[in-house]
Parts: structure tokens; C-alpha cells; sequence
């Protein structure tokens, strides 16, 4: 009886050992860019930021649609990480192994480029409002959902990719503002996200600068 207490006293010894020897990297991706002139800003990555481990040269990790990413079955050890997202620099680092890791990555955009509005709009509306001239008139370009594509979801948004959307164009709307006061606010084109409009005595379109913004949770169908 001693003799078969002992053995398992071992047997769950050794097992608990063993699980030691595997760790995890738990992570999540950031891109630092220029929204707008003059202005860098953070945020979680969306998906598509690919990852290699040098060690694993067979594998390759993609970071889901709000930028988190895990990488299991490590042993204890170092390890060269690359990570890649099209557009941005990528990013290598190494890391040393005897512990699960949490890893926050921040890859870069800092080319100054035309501050970028996001909108959502029905897909036959869209050729109408790229050809205003509001865009030319305040040096900036637009970047469309469809409801359709959302709806079915060719075309994807989380509710925390739909909170960054807010986020960028109210750095645009605080840059625009500052430069041309609010009139730009008149002349904007309907599915600006997070632009709130409300209708003056004649109908037409104008906005109310000290409630500008309004974040509404997106559809459960988007």
C-alpha cells in the first residue's frame, strides 16, 4: 500500500512538473499613426498582423480583429518574434522564455498622410458623395462601410473596431475645426461616424458644435 501511495504521489509530481515546461506569449497588437498633421495617436491594431516565431519556422499567428494574439507551447528558452501588418513597419523582438508572457507590440505609421474620415452609407449613395467638393475644399478623403456589406458581412466591424472609428474621426473633427472653424460642419456629406446632425426650421442640415458627437452601439447585424 506505501509503495502505491508513493508511486502516485510521484506520478502527480512529475505531471505537475511538466506542465511547467510549456508557456505562452498572450498579447496584443497597437499601431501608432499621424490621423492627422502634428498629432500622433494610439490604438489596438485590427486584424491581420501576422506573426513568425524564428524558433518555429513552419508556423506562422495572425492577431484576431480587435489585435490580440496567443502563442502556446513554448518551452523555456529565447525566442526572435517578427510581426507584420501591410502598410506599417514590422516589428522584431526576442524574448526569453520561463514564464507566460503578456506582450504588448506597437507597430508604426508616421508618415504624414490626408487625414481620412470613415463612413457608413448605402452602397448607391456612395459615387454621389465622393464627388462633392467638400472633400477638395478641406484637404481631406473619405473611407467607406455599406450597410450591405456590413450586413452581410463581406465587410466587418467590432464593436471596439466601431469605437476606434469614432475615436480617429473626432481627431479630425477637433483638426478641422480648428482650422476652418465649424462651417466645414454644413458641408459635410450624411454617414460621417460619430458626427451628429440634427435638422434646422428649413430642413436643412446643421450641426451643433457643443453636441457634435454621439457614439450609438452598432446593429447586432453588422
Amino acid at each position: 500500500m506505501k509503495k502505491i501511495i508513493l508511486s502516485g504521489f510521484l506520478c502527480l509530481t512529475f505531471t505537475a512538473s511538466a506542465q511547467k515546461e510549456y508557456f505562452s506569449i498572450i498579447g496584443k497588437t497597437f499601431v501608432e499613426e499621424h490621423i492627422v498633421p502634428d498629432h500622433t495617436t494610439t490604438s489596438p491594431l485590427g486584424g491581420g498582423t501576422y506573426i513568425r516565431v524564428k524558433e518555429i519556422p513552419k508556423r506562422g499567428w495572425l492577431a484576431d480583429a480587435e489585435g490580440y494574439f496567443r502563442i502556446d507551447s513554448l518551452r523555456r528558452g529565447k525566442y526572435h518574434l517578427t510581426f507584420s501588418y501591410i502598410g506599417l513597419e514590422p516589428v522584431d523582438t526576442a524574448l526569453f522564455i520561463d514564464n507566460d508572457v503578456d506582450l504588448k507590440i506597437t507597430l508604426s505609421n508616421l508618415s504624414i498622410s490626408t487625414p481620412q474620415l470613415s463612413l457608413i452609407l448605402p452602397e448607391k449613395e456612395i459615387c454621389e458623395v465622393l464627388k462633392r467638393t467638400f472633400w477638395t475644399k478641406y484637404g481631406i478623403r473619405g473611407s467607406f462601410y455599406t450597410k450591405e456589406s456590413l450586413q452581410d458581412k463581406s465587410q466587418r466591424m467590432t464593436a471596439i473596431g466601431y469605437f476606434h472609428e469614432v475615436r480617429k474621426n473626432r481627431i479630425i473633427f477637433d483638426y478641422l475645426d480648428t482650422k476652418y472653424g465649424y462651417s466645414w460642419r454644413y458641408e459635410a456629406p450624411k454617414g460621417i461616424i460619430g458626427l451628429d446632425e440634427t435638422l434646422d426650421r428649413n430642413g436643412s442640415r446643421r450641426s451643433i458644435p457643443s453636441i457634435v458627437l454621439t457614439i450609438p452601439i452598432p446593429k447586432s447585424s453588422w
